[in-house]
């Protein structure tokens, strides 16, 4: 499939079956929301947290169905076979426009079988290091990896995950070899890391960041154009010489293609109207995250544009699936 005809296919989706349905009835019954990650990464936070102020608005229970492995596929699949009725939804990240670029013989069309809803929220990406490893800037990285191809090990959240795609443009563009170790989640991942049993991530900076203020991991650059402010002494990537070096995890939200035009398009404006709330806003802004909020049609050429971007990624720098 081109990737030019990716925005069409995703609009399409949203407008695809019973298009005039009205959603005044919505929701009639618990709402399921399937994060295609394991419990307490920033995802998991981030959906129980909405989940907690649309059930209030919705008047029915709002569950979180955490279901994680094979690069977030088997979560995403879950919700491409549930019924379109919005009842049940699926919350994806960077992962869900990757995996099509990376991954054969997937068991559901991301452009085909779901409707965007939303993007809800980003974090950029900080690369830290477990202390032992003796590193303290990003010269000193590549370095090391110069000086011992294939020993360096970097953790991901998974194949196909954004972390696992900064890693494979980290080494593409320093021309350096290190090892890509993903794994099923950021918990697992970040669990290893301190541990040392791996030695360094590209990471959410909401998850990091209290073991980085505890001395227990290393902030080594932050991937994004301007220096974070919860690390204000962390320099980014381009300060350390590697230009436009931009990585980060975002989230947003989808359904099963053929639900109905007007339970998405409610189901985006509740999204957004729950991340304008002040607390909330004030909760995801102490982790790190910054709240979004996108009509389904922006979502659509968003995710075309992300898709676009990964297959170009992945073709030039020979990523694979592990």
């Amino acid at each position: 499939m081109k990737y030019s005809m990716m925005i069409g296919l995703l609009a399409a989706a949203i407008f695809s079956g019973a298009a005039a349905a009205d959603s005044g009835n919505f929701p009639q019954k618990q709402v399921t929301i399937v994060v295609p990650f394991p419990a307490g990464g920033t995802l998991d936070v981030l959906t129980r947290l909405l989940a907690q102020n649309l059930s209030k608005d919705w008047k029915q229970a709002v569950v979180v169905d955490n279901k994680p492995g094979a690069g977030t596929m088997i979560g995403t699949e879950y919700v491409a076979r549930s019924a379109p009725d919005g009842h049940t939804i699926g919350m994806v990240a960077n992962s869900f426009a990757i995996n099509p670029a990376l991954q054969e013989n997937m068991r559901y069309d991301t452009a085909r079988d779901f409707a965007p809803v939303s993007l809800l929220a980003y974090a950029p990406h900080v690369l830290v290091a477990h202390p032992g490893v003796g590193v303290g800037t990003l010269k000193e990285v590549l370095d090391k990896a110069k000086a011992a191809p294939g020993k360096l090990t970097f953790a991901s959240f998974g194949s196909g995950t954004s972390p696992h795609l900064a890693v494979e443009r980290l080494k593409a563009e320093a021309e350096i070899d290190v090892v890509h170790v993903p794994y099923k989640g950021q918990a697992p991942a970040l669990t290893d890391l301190l541990g040392g049993h791996v030695q360094m991530m590209f990471a959410n900076l909401p998850d990091v960041l209290p073991y980085i203020q505890s001395g227990e991991l290393k902030a080594i650059a932050v991937a994004d154009s301007q220096r974070a402010d919860k690390l204000p002494d962390v320099p980014t990537f381009a300060e350390q010489g590697m230009a436009d070096f931009n990585s980060n995890s975002w989230f947003g939200a989808v359904v099963p293609a053929k639900t109905p035009d007007g339970v998405v398009k409610q189901l985006g404006r509740d999204f957004e109207r729950v991340l304008k709330l002040p607390e909330v806003r004030e909760l995801l802004d102490g982790r790190g995250l910054q709240a979004v909020g996108m009509t389904p049609e922006d979502f659509a050429e968003y995710l075309a544009a992300e898709m676009q971007s990964a297959q170009a990624l992945v073709k030039s720098s020979g990523a694979g699936a592990n």
